[in-house]
Formats: C-alpha cells, structure tokens, sequence
C-alpha cells in the first residue's frame, strides 16, 4: 500500500471554496491494487462538511447525488473510494467543498484523530521542584497539539543556558514555557496554556 498526497501518474486538479477556517482542508489520496482512495485532512479546531466530487475516466465510484461528509476537527476522514477499470489507466480531476454551516444530512463515517502544529511551537521543561508539569504534559497528550517535553534534571548543559534567561531557574516550582522560543513561567495549567496561545494568536494576526 502507498500513500501520498500527489499522485503524479493521475492528473489532479483540486480547487477550494473557502470559508472561516485558518488551514485549508487537504486531501491525501492513497492508491492500492484496485482502488483509489481519497482522505480530507482537518487541522482545524472546529468540524466542517466537505464534498468531493471526481470526475474522469478509467473508474467507477458510487452513483447519486453526492452528500456532504462530516470531518471532525484534528482528524483524517475517508470521503471517496475509486474502483479501477480493468486494464483502464485511471486519470481524474477533482473539487472539493468545504463548509464550516454544518448539515444535519451529513453522512458521518469513522474518523481518525490527528496532532496538529500550534500557533507556536510549545516545548515544555520539566523539573524536579515543578508540581504542576506531570498534570500539564498529560492534558497535552490528550489535546490536539504537537508539542515536546524536555526533563532538565537529565539536561544540564540546557539548564545551564536557561540560566542566563532565568537567573532564579533553581527556585521556579511553577513549568517552564518554551511558547515559539520565548519562555514563560507563569502558565501553571493546561487551560492557561491555551488561552496564552490563543492570545499569541490574536496579537498575530
């Protein structure tokens, strides 16, 4: 099995009708021996209705009128499946459309959750003297962001430089924020995580 985003042996062509949403809906197709198949990929935080329409030769898809399919938020879903014609060379091209006015007729199929980048990259040191960090990295882990922990007890080159940023580094019981390479120790919860990135976000744009 192979799994790309471009497919250079099929001739696509994609086009997106917009809405509110920051990242556009990718699609990432995946060939087999009889099948093409096509996933949208939603690195938002909110849900949003999609429908793909494929049009081409050298394959056969299900007939009717096409029906708009839920993507969750942070989450990968099948929306298309080809069949391949025998002894046919498949070529297509494809547009997709995307809502964020979700449909009560949207068709809702199984959903594979995904770990997205963050408005800043977030790097969080953990020391022996933090209470909160443990709480912190495990709400992380069950949160949609990409992120890295680093223990500074079994760093001491690293501890060192942080140092010279934060003097009282010894003293600190609160985590240490590495939020897009500035440091922070006043963000002592999972939720204050958040609402700072957030706040980056806004000041950002």
């Amino acid at each position: 099995m192979q799994k790309t985003t471009f497919l250079l042996i099929f001739l696509c062509l994609a086009s997106i009708t917009g809405f509110a949403q920051k990242k556009p809906i990718t699609i990432e197709e995946e060939k087999t021996k009889n099948r093409i198949n096509f996933y949208a990929i939603n690195e938002n935080l909110q849900d949003v209705d999609v429908v793909l329409t494929v049009t081409g030769i050298g394959f056969k898809q299900r007939g009717g009128a096409e029906r708009p399919i839920r993507v969750p938020a942070t989450s990968k879903v099948q929306v298309k499946s080809l069949i391949k014609e025998r002894n046919k060379y498949p070529m297509y091209e494809y547009t997709l459309e995307t809502t964020d006015s979700l449909s009560r007729r949207a068709l809702r199929p199984p959903s594979e959750k995904i770990k997205i980048n963050p408005y800043k990259p977030i790097l969080l040191y953990s020391t022996t003297a933090c209470k909160q960090c443990d709480t912190i990295s495990k709400s992380l882990a069950a949160g949609p962001y990409i992120f890295k922990t680093m223990n500074l007890a079994e760093k001491p080159d690293v501890t060192k430089v942080l140092k010279r940023a934060l003097p009282t580094l010894d003293t600190i019981s609160t985590p240490i924020m590495s939020l897009g390479g500035a440091l922070h120790t006043d963000i002592v919860s999972y939720e204050a995580l958040l609402q700072k990135l957030e706040e980056m976000e806004k000041e950002g744009e």
